[in-house]
């Protein structure tokens, strides 16, 4: 188990801003220099001259504001809510008062509307968060209207998975080499989830279509014990799948400046994948840990100390390109080590100015390969085979049928072995200051060190193995500059960024990258506003497309027919256009509405072009040659009563291109169309379904409904080519999950227990194309015309059906038929069947 080691990280990075004018309420003329103070923590300012004030680096969270002047009334200002990113605008009245007279309490009305959201901005609050049918960081989005999921990837707003950025705390958990989440933490440490699917502001780079932003708790000022199980193995033998997760976390104040929490999370599955009925080599354990130790130096320098790690590891089933069905203990499985530390340190200059500076370092290993056989604790690490004793997949009749065909894998193992290190140390500061009574403005800078290291080992059935060993330190930097503008019922951001990145190899030239972005908000009405924003959002490529294989160039001869995909470091950033526009509001008390349109060009995206070097070192080589088209329209209906709150989403979008992902056509199955067409994760229309029922008792029924339209696929032609891409679609997806609770309260504890049903119809789809790897209208009996007895070396005894130690050509044919028909693996292409799992809870 890796160690946990305790870091600093700001508290400044996550908060918002209090800001309003303090007039006479009989003259309306403004009070100047007048206190406003948030109770309960140092922040305060004094009005200015036209009577306003702003209080910048307000902590998310509920507040008291008061406000205080020589010869006024005092008045307080209850439920004050402070969101991440968002200004909470007070308009505060004082009462003329010649004699001390107790303080004026009213409550703050929350707006309908938030104007300073330029760009769409979802939110899965924490009220939500333990009731959602997901445990994971990287799920929790998977209700949201602008999200597509196919299989186990997210796709936002009809991008690649790759173009999505997830952080923790405002720090981004990527890894530079691969492109995924380094990190995989519990829903149990988060506070807020911030979703981004467009408009994002200049101080976020490397994303083209969402940022996933997951803030966590916050270290409390009383001590607390939380605990939290969840089995589905209460569930008959064909609805259990094996999953068991435990989480526990501990608040431990210290002092009013000192405070801490800490949180783990373990969690163990017999299939990590579920399909229509559970699978074998599909295990995974997965355990983290997380914790901060908050520090006030003074009240205007603060600290918080936190650091996260986690590890995943998991086996995989099969795959349609080699079939390991019979031979699983030899096929593939994978490692994944992560962990995160930051010094960051804010400071509160003056109510209208505070700093932020922050180190941080991102740490990830993955490794994958064939694993030594035998079951692991979910602390025990796997093991995995020496790479050296690697032996190349072959075909053969050792399978139930004892026939063979060269696809069918029933000898050696999976012929790749990887060792991947990550290490990305980061800067970054930035300042915010009040500049002018309409003018808030940011500017900073990010420099990231990156240490990458690489060992892969593909075995080959030559005498010559190929090894691709590197170590690159690229480095990055980025700078921008943003102008938040708020004037009466508009609201501005205008800014850009400017990018630069190297790829750490003399006499490849640094990539430079500017992106412009604009956003506008205008109150149309008290309840109403209409936004929209343009960006150029771009995003450097990965360093595995960068770097794979590129030092083994120029390929020696015997590399003829085993070269994968080479890297190329002369890639250049990919972009996005993008162009949104929305409106917002509540139509009454009860209901509001969202609708957003959008549109977005994406160029230079990373495929690759075939590369011919007669006589047979041809190979595929990754370069900016793809280009995307998408656009869209999302609505969302929200509404509640005291019996049900309820959203209902609908999303109509259309995603084309050239290439659904960077590797697409090194498949040489598949041929390149002429023009764009529609890709891998489109999906046509999309309606979300979530609410909760309030029921007797303090029981509660959370509904999580889901209805899209299948995704395309691409059909096999004749003799089995692939040639026009994805012009099918899959049959129409539908689920409905639901989540009973009810919760008990013991003095100054609370239980809750919880009834998890996934799947609730179980409604079984298909969610992949399947096929037999060969037609079998193909396979003719006169294709068979020798005999084998049992003295032939290809003699197998499942062949011969009336055992007399002799396989006629009949037999031979239906063994190789019957092998044939098992490639279908058709119990993948499903979606799992109804799962039920119960989950207690407690805290004190």
């Amino acid at each position: 188990m890796n160690c946990f080691v305790i870091s600093i990280l700001l508290i400044g990075s996550v908060s918002g801003k209090i800001q309003g004018t303090v007039v006479d309420e009989k003259t309306q003329e403004p009070v100047a220099f007048a206190n406003v103070m948030v109770l309960g923590t140092d922040l305060g300012a004094a009005t200015d001259a036209n009577g306003s004030f702003y209080i910048l680096s307000v902590p998310a969270g509920k507040y008291t504001v008061e406000v205080s002047f020589l010869g006024y009334q005092t008045k307080q200002i209850v439920d004050v809510v402070v969101e991440y990113n968002k200004a909470v605008r007070l308009a505060i009245s004082l009462t003329p008062g010649a004699i001390e007279l107790s303080p004026v309490i009213v409550t703050s009305e929350r707006p309908a509307v938030s104007k300073d959201m330029v760009g769409t901005t979802y939110m899965v609050r924490k009220s939500e968060l333990p009731y959602l049918p997901v445990d994971y960081t990287v799920d929790m989005i998977a209700f949201q209207a602008a999200v597509a999921r196919t299989d186990t990837t997210l796709h936002v707003r009809g991008g690649r998975a790759t173009e999505v950025l997830y952080m923790i705390d405002n720090v981004s958990i990527i890894d530079p080499q691969t492109g995924d989440p380094a990190l995989t933490l519990s829903k149990g440490v988060v506070d807020e989830v911030i979703f981004l699917p467009g408009g994002f502001d200049v101080e976020y780079g490397r994303a083209m279509s969402g940022i996933i932003n997951m803030l966590t708790a916050q270290p409390a000022d009383k001590p607390g014990i939380k605990g939290f199980g969840k089995t589905e193995k209460i569930m008959p033998t064909y609805y259990d799948f094996g999953y068991e997760n435990l989480q526990s976390s501990v608040q431990l104040p210290v002092s009013k400046k000192i405070k801490g929490f800490l949180s783990f999370d373990a969690m163990r599955t017999d299939d990590w994948d579920p399909r229509l009925y559970q699978l074998p080599h599909k295990e995974r354990q997965d355990y983290s840990v997380y914790g901060k130790l908050f520090y006030a130096l003074s009240n205007k320098l603060k600290l918080r100390f936190g650091s996260a790690s986690s590890r995943t590891q998991f086996d995989r089933y099969s795959n349609m390109k080699t079939f390991y069905k019979f031979h699983l203990d030899h096929y593939r499985s994978d490692m994944r080590k992560g962990n995160m530390q930051s010094l960051m340190i804010s400071y509160l200059h003056n109510p209208r100015t505070f700093f932020n500076l922050d180190f941080s370092r991102l740490h990830t290993n993955r490794i994958y390969g064939v694993r030594e056989p035998g079951a692991e604790g979910i602390l025990e690490d796997f093991v995995f085979r020496p790479y050296e004793t690697l032996e190349w997949p072959r075909a053969s009749n050792d399978n139930p049928f004892g026939a063979t065909y060269y696809a069918v894998i029933c000898e050696g193992d999976y012929p790749e072995y990887q060792d991947k290190h990550s290490t990305v140390l980061s800067t970054k500061a930035n300042v915010n200051f009040q500049l002018h009574r309409y003018h808030e403005v940011k500017v900073g800078f990010e420099y990231a060190y990156n240490d990458l290291n690489n060992f892969t080992y593909y075995v080959s059935d030559t005498a010559h193995q190929v090894v691709d060993q590197y170590h690159y330190t690229p480095d990055e930097f980025a700078i921008y500059l943003q102008d938040n503008i708020d004037y009466l019922d508009l609201y501005a951001k205008i800014g850009c960024r400017y990018d630069r990145f190297s790829s750490g190899i003399p006499g490849v030239e640094p990539k430079d990258i500017i992106s412009p972005r604009v956003g506008v908000s205008f109150q149309v009405t008290e309840d109403f506003i209409f936004r929209a924003n343009l960006g150029m959002y771009a995003q450097r490529p990965l360093y595995d497309y960068m770097y794979g294989y590129y030092n083994l160039l120029p390929f020696p001869s015997y590399l003829y027919k085993y070269l994968p995909n080479v890297g190329n470091p002369d890639l250049k950033p990919e972009r996005t256009m993008s162009y949104e526009m929305g409106l917002q509001g509540a139509i009454n008390p009860n209901m509001s509405v969202t609708v957003n349109a959008f549109y977005k060009d994406v160029t230079d995206l990373i495929g690759t072009r075939f590369i011919s070097l007669p006589p047979s070192n041809d190979y595929y080589l990754y370069d900016n040659i793809e280009y995307a088209n998408v656009k869209g329209i999302e609505s969302i209906l929200e509404f509640g009563n005291s019996i049900f709150n309820g959203r209902i989403s609908y999303t109509l979008s259309y995603t084309k291109g050239t290439s659904s992902y960077a590797g697409e056509y090194a498949d040489t199955l598949l041929t390149q169309p002429v023009d764009m067409y529609y890709l891998d994760f489109d999906q046509r229309h999309r309606v979300f379904v979530q609410g909760v029922f309030f029921l007797p008792f303090d029981a509660r029924l959370h509904l999580f409904g889901y209805l899209g339209n299948g995704f395309p696929y691409t059909p096999p032609g004749p003799e089995g080519k692939y040639e026009e891409r994805n012009i099918l679609n899959l049959p129409t997806q539908k689920q409905l999950d639901c989540v009973l609770s009810k919760s008990f309260r013991f003095g100054g504890a609370a239980l809750n227990i919880s009834l998890e049903v996934l799947n609730l119809l179980d409604e079984r789809y298909e969610i992949t194309y399947h096929a037999t790897m060969l037609p079998v209208s193909t396979i003719k009996p006169w294709h068979f015309r020798d005999s084998l007895p049992f003295t032939n070396e290809h003699y197998h005894p499942a062949m011969d059906l009336n055992h007399d130690g002799l396989v006629v050509p009949f037999e031979e044919y239906l063994a190789f038929r019957g092998l044939i028909l098992a490639t279908d693996d058709w119990v993948s292409a499903y979606s799992a069947p109804r799962r039920v799992r119960l989950s207690i809870g407690f805290s004190f």
